[in-house]
């Protein structure tokens, strides 16, 4: 039961009870009949006690009132009516079914209170998945994702109190992660682990040992219907008919239902279920799991579920015939990989299946096959640490069974799920040497190119070409040729030379339909024209290749949305890929931390801004120059005028002292924006000149857009700024587009239609800051803003973004470039028509969606 429901539904009916028993001076004594003390030889005290209060009211909380004996519901009885005329309330809650010798006692004893006036009944209801997400919200403080609010209704069905105590322990135990405010689950379909839930459980545990029992063989047998009372006798040695009574005193405990229409028996809370099936002890479960498996290949039992079987028998281990088991856990996941198309690697069944397959054969081509998989699967998934388990031991135990090129692409995963799992000093130590286990392992080439791979993963890219330039001169053999240009092409592209990858992308198409070349190069050398911002080649070269969108990795995926307009999908995306086990910020991330926070200050959401940037710069990014430039945007801003140039000033150091060049043209346009909001034209040049260099050396479109914007600025060339915006209007890119308009208004170079073409675009990406800013634009040149109520409208939303995101009246008026006194009145105009009294309300309501604007 939800006491807080209870206290609310109560005071709907008795306002007395409201004012006087909930009252300041008001003292609340708890206790639970969830276990097997005694009951009420307490009564005499508590009535004392009730009576010594005077004046000062007491709340006597009474839980789990079903598990009282109609004895002691008697002497509730008289207690209760003792209590009558003093200051003491008493609330007491039961939990549906009662047991079947206290249903005519609790009938006598509530219909007599209830006759005397001395009981008000209030029955509780679940919520609906739509409350449920709002409850969920208010309590983490974090918009609730969808997910995660289907897994809690899936445990809880809605009832408050367990969905609170999932809650309570899923946050201890780490499979809830907060991005951006909103909460996410992960860790796929993992259940929290019994030890904060007891209380759900506890009538159980605290039964005699077969109903204890019973308990836990129907959380793992329940899903076979009518076969469970079987199974069940199987499991605990005991006839049928013993197992039938154990399972119905678990029903009349209110633990288990009884459907008559297909005789199954389950759980009433799917909480309880997993809770005691996390109880189970290792042995306890694969032997349950044998039992299940056995019932279904032998057609003595049925499952609509089609992942149950493959689930028990990962569970099962080599206690169920190995060689069936293996060909059904893979053809399990094929169906899956079949019916999920490209979602395949966002399901976490298919990486147990695999493993579990991987573990139960004895083929040894094939388990460093299995193994290999799994391990890819699991980094697309954010699971590290599970896929490098699998690729130390290929790398252990079968190193012998790989073929060269096969272990170069085990060592290649295996230094990937190295970096991603943050295990940075081992990754240093490979750097060193290129020994990737034992000292000695593999050749000198191999060890040369595994080095190669630390140090790129390392960002230490000039080491790289420095390194592998030699290789490529003493490989004769071939094997290692194509890695060692792979790595070196790579990292030459950062520095800004991009031949070599020009020639790898250019064959790639052919080498792949050749079966040449991987999947994860096509991925890599996407990624790379994503982060350097060019869209319609990274989507040609999927086209080309047969690859689609949603088979890329989350940060790709993000960067293709939003560069196709869809900023929603694009920041869901980033939120779920900077909640995965990925402990580091490669070069694709560190794009897509970029632009996530861009949208986010763009949206006026300026300590969430901060707060991403922050989490992205604790995980070493590859390109933190990136970073840099949109943590500087928040700055400028927030009106940190000097700490957005302390910033670049750092940022443009270390680039130049790295020798990086991509991403630099984004940089170089940031330290122009400071540069002209201080009154610094001069410093334009000096940027043109920088993104000219910058143009010439990677010869993206972005670049060339960024270098027509500032030469039309420096020279007052409309030509080049009509050169501007038909390249922007060509790569349809709406926040890009939007970004070059603004840009060139700022610099003098726009007019009515360009104004009012911006301030439209700007509106469809819900860019509230700079449509704010806008505005007075179009003022000051005369052009008129559509919509008066909706500009009204609109300031009042942006106002409130403000207050929900914690910023004081002072750095409201600094953003807004206003004054407090100004901000202060707005805000008073905002309290008294939203009705919100203070902002920690307006902040809640915004976040539960209980308030739009």
């Amino acid at each position: 039961m939800e006491l807080g429901s209870v206290f609310d539904e109560l005071s709907l009916h008795d306002r007395k009870f409201s004012a006087d028993a909930l009252g300041a001076g008001s003292e609340m004594v708890r206790i639970s009949f969830a276990d097997s003390s005694p009951k009420f030889q307490l009564s005499d005290r508590l009535l004392r006690r009730a009576v010594a209060g005077g004046n000062r009211g007491t709340v006597l909380v009474l839980r789990h009132l079903q598990c009282l004996s109609p004895d002691e519901l008697f002497s509730l009885e008289g207690l209760a009516r003792q209590l009558d005329g003093t200051n003491t309330r008493c609330v007491c809650s039961v939990t549906l079914p009662v047991p079947r010798a206290s249903r005519a006692a609790f009938a006598a004893v509530f219909g007599r209170l209830r006759r005397d006036g001395l009981v008000h009944h209030v029955n509780l209801r679940p919520l609906s998945p739509r409350r449920l997400g709002a409850m969920i919200t208010a309590e983490i403080e974090a918009r609730a994702e969808p997910a995660l609010v289907a897994w809690v209704w899936h445990l809880t069905r809605g009832w408050p109190a367990a969905a609170r105590a999932v809650l309570r322990t899923a946050r201890d135990q780490g499979l809830i992660r907060v991005v951006d405010r909103h909460a996410h689950l992960v860790g796929g379909d993992s259940h929290p682990r019994p030890s904060a839930i007891d209380e759900l459980v506890l009538p159980v545990r605290e039964a005699d040992g077969p109903v204890w029992e019973a308990a836990k063989a129907v959380a793992v047998l329940g899903p076979l219907g009518e076969a469970v009372p079987r199974l069940t006798a199987e499991a605990l040695d005991v006839s049928e008919q013993e197992a039938r009574d154990l399972l119905t005193r678990l029903a009349e405990a209110g633990v288990l239902r009884y459907r008559r229409s297909d005789s199954a028996w389950e759980y009433r809370l799917p909480l309880a279920r997993a809770a005691v099936g996390a109880s189970l002890g290792p042995y306890e479960r694969r032997s349950l799991a044998r039992i299940a498996v056995s019932a279904l290949w032998q057609g003595t039992a049925s499952c609509a579920d089609p992942s149950y079987l493959p689930e028990q028998i990962a569970a099962a281990g080599r206690l169920v015939e190995p060689e069936r088991a293996r060909t059904d856990l893979l053809a399990a996941a094929e169906r899956l990989a079949h019916h999920n198309g490209d979602q395949a690697y966002d399901d976490h069944r298919a990486v147990r299946w695999l493993r579990a397959a991987a573990d139960l054969t004895t083929d040894q081509v094939e388990r460093p096959r299995l193994l290999l998989e799994h391990a890819k699967i699991c980094l697309a998934q954010g699971r590290s640490e599970e896929g490098l388990s699998s690729l130390q031991l290929l790398l252990r135990a079968h190193r012998d069974q790989l073929r060269p090129d096969q272990l170069l692409d085990v060592c290649f995963a295996y230094l990937a799920a190295l970096y991603r799992a943050g295990e940075l000093t081992t990754l240093e130590k490979i750097a060193a040497d290129g020994t990737l286990q034992e000292p000695g392992a593999g050749g000198p080439l191999e060890r040369a190119v595994a080095r190669g791979c630390a140090l790129l993963l390392l960002g230490r890219w000039r080491e790289v070409c420095d390194l592998l330039g030699a290789v490529r001169r003493h490989d004769q053999s071939g094997l290692t040729e194509w890695k060692a240009e792979f790595l070196a092409s790579t990292a030459e592209l950062w520095l800004g030379i991009r031949d070599g990858t020009e020639r790898s992308r250019a064959t790639l198409p052919t080498r792949h339909r050749a079966g040449g070349a991987t999947a994860a190069e096509v991925h890599s050398r996407v990624a790379e024209l994503l982060t350097l911002g060019e869209i319609r080649r990274a989507e040609q070269l999927l086209a080309d290749t047969g690859r689609s969108p949603r088979q890329l990795g989350l940060p790709s995926r993000m960067l293709i949305a939003l560069h196709r307009g869809r900023p929603r999908e694009a920041m869901d995306l980033a939120r779920r890929s900077a909640v995965t086990g990925v402990h580091t910020c490669d070069a694709v991330q560190s794009a897509m931390y970029h632009h996530a926070a861009v949208l986010l200050v763009c949206s006026g959401r300026l300590t969430r801004a901060g707060e991403l940037l922050a989490l992205a710069g604790a995980r070493q990014p590859m390109l933190p120059h990136l970073l840099a430039s949109a943590q500087a945007l928040r700055e400028l801003v927030c009106g940190e005028v000097e700490q957005a140039r302390s910033l670049l000033r750092a940022a443009v150091c270390r680039a130049e002292s790295d020798g990086v060049v991509a991403g630099t043209d984004t940089l170089w346009l940031r330290v122009a924006d400071v540069a002209m909001h201080v009154g610094r034209p001069e410093v334009l040049e000096e940027c043109l000149a920088k993104v000219e260099g910058v143009a010439r050396r990677l010869g993206t479109e972005r670049a060339e857009m960024t270098r027509l914007v500032l030469h039309a600025a420096v020279h007052t060339d409309h030509g080049a700024a009509r050169a501007a915006r038909r390249l922007a209007q060509q790569r349809r890119q709406p926040l890009e587009e939007s970004s070059v308009l603004s840009h060139l208004i700022r610099y003098g170079m726009g007019d009515p239609a360009m104004l009012r073409d911006t301030y439209t675009m700007l509106g469809e990406l819900d860019a509230l800051m700079p449509r704010f800013w806008l505005r007075t634009v179009m003022r000051t040149h005369g052009v008129a803003v559509p919509g008066r109520q909706a500009t009204a409208a609109e300031n009042e939303r942006l106002l409130a973004v403000l207050v929900s995101e914690g910023l004081t009246n002072r750095q409201i008026a600094k953003v807004l470039r206003t004054s407090e006194k100004s901000v202060e009145g707005r805000l008073s105009r905002l309290f008294s028509r939203t009705g919100q009294g203070s902002r920690v309300e307006l902040a809640m309501a915004m976040l539960t969606g209980r308030l739009h604007l």
